[in-house]
C-alpha cells in the first residue's frame, strides 16, 4: 500500500512541509525525494525531515475550514 510522506526543510524551525510523495516506505521516500531534488540519499537525510502523513492530517488537506 501507498503512502504520503512531507519533507521539510531540517532547519526551518516552523516545520512547513515544501512537499509530498507517494511512496511504500520511509526508504523509499527518501529515495524519491532525492530523485526530485537530486541529491544522495545522504544529502537528504541531512537537509530535509521526512515523515508519514497520518490519516488524520491528509483529511484535513482534503476539507480546507
Amino acid at each position: 500500500m501507498m503512502d504520503i510522506y512531507v519533507y521539510l526543510f531540517r532547519n526551518d524551525s516552523s516545520l512547513e512541509p515544501i512537499g509530498r510523495v507517494q511512496a511504500t516506505g520511509l526508504l523509499d521516500a527518501r529515495r524519491k525525494v532525492g530523485i526530485i531534488k537530486k541529491l544522495d540519499i545522504d544529502l537528504v537525510d541531512h537537509l530535509y525531515i521526512i515523515k508519514k502523513l497520518s490519516d488524520h492530517e491528509e483529511q484535513n488537506r482534503k476539507h480546507p475550514r
